[in-house]
């Protein structure tokens, strides 16, 4: 009797952790996974050391360093007279300076991305090597990180720090450079890695279907990045982090109750969907992309539910069948 009745306790206590089990545990052994050195290609600082006399007669001879960059246009006389323009501007140079004093070195860089670079491995089959390459954007804020075929490319410019003073002058709002930081440099291409996985996202479907791509989106940084804080994943400050969590439950009832997720209206997706200060249909404390916070909630809630590899969620198109199998209720 005291056996059956140790027994159900413990098969009490079992049940009970399972359902406490809310979220889905991304730390894995990735020892039978090798693990891939990374090497930035530096073709900015390359390409600036270039006397500017010998400029057009060099860069031939290094189309097959950087091949992404050079192929097209080592035998095309006015492109290299473009790209010797482009090299000897004062502006460029400048910034190209300020990463150089900002990074003496990338091996830290380089050493968490081969970390992520691991897991990505471990969750997609994919035997091909990446190439990193970094260069000088010239502040293209909307594109930091770019990811052409098995190349991938870092405007190093576009994270000098949040308060680099070029920001400033160049009038980035301040919710924006705040997160131009060497720390967002892996958790950025990694999800340049994700939205490759996804079909492009339709701006004109429902509100469910932004949050639903976003959290996904989110997952796959997550997953492929355990140690990643809510802050840099989110971009939130910690206060925000609280405050998305706090109101949670709060946050879903409203979007339930006012049938928000199946509204089509774009100026209105923006309001939970767009980075900006605040949301300004809240209040001047809820943080911007709450949309893309639930997203993530029902990403994560759905994963436990179903016990979905990371190569099924990505492959699931269908946003209505992932909030109705995550079950998604936050509780008040």
């Amino acid at each position: 009797m005291k056996i059956n009745n140790l027994f159900l306790f413990f098969l009490i206590v079992l049940i009970v952790s399972s359902c406490n089990n809310e979220e889905p545990n991304l730390k894995k052994d990735l020892s039978n996974i090798q693990k891939q050195e990374v090497n930035f290609r530096n073709y900015a600082n390359t390409l600036f050391s270039i006397n500017k006399d010998s400029f057009i007669y060099q860069v031939p001879s290094l189309k097959n360093k950087f091949p992404l960059f050079l192929s097209k246009n080592t035998e095309d006389t006015l492109a290299l007279l473009s790209l010797k323009s482009f090299f000897a501007d004062p502006y460029m140079i400048e910034l190209n300076n300020m990463v150089k004093e900002k990074y003496p070195s990338f091996k830290n860089i380089e050493s968490e991305l081969s970390n992520a670079i691991q897991y990505y491995h471990y969750y997609f089959d994919l035997p091909k090597e990446f190439n990193y390459y970094t260069y000088i954007s010239g502040l293209d804020i909307n594109n930091p990180i770019k990811v052409i075929d098995s190349n991938i490319v870092i405007g190093m410019d576009l994270y000098l720090g949040a308060n680099s003073k070029v920001y400033a002058m160049s009038g980035f709002p301040k919710y924006k450079s705040k997160w131009l930081i060497e720390h967002e440099i892996v958790p950025d291409i990694m999800s340049e890695l994700a939205s490759g996985m996804m079909p492009s996202k339709d701006k004109s479907s429902q509100l469910i279907n932004q949050m639903i791509y976003e959290g996904k989106r989110l997952f796959f940084i997550q997953a492929t990045m355990p140690e990643l804080s809510d802050t840099l994943l989110l971009k939130y400050s910690e206060a925000q982090v609280d405050w998305c969590f706090k109101n949670e439950a709060r946050l879903w009832s409203l979007m339930i109750e006012n049938q928000f997720l199946f509204s089509t209206d774009i100026s209105f997706q923006k309001k939970f969907m767009n980075d900006a200060p605040f949301t300004s249909i809240l209040s001047t404390e809820a943080p911007a992309r709450l949309g893309q916070f639930l997203g993530w909630r029902i990403v994560n809630k759905y994963m436990v539910q179903t016990g979905s590899s990371l190569a099924e969620l990505m492959a699931e198109s269908n946003a209505q069948i992932i909030l109705k199998k995550s079950k998604y209720k936050p509780k008040r």
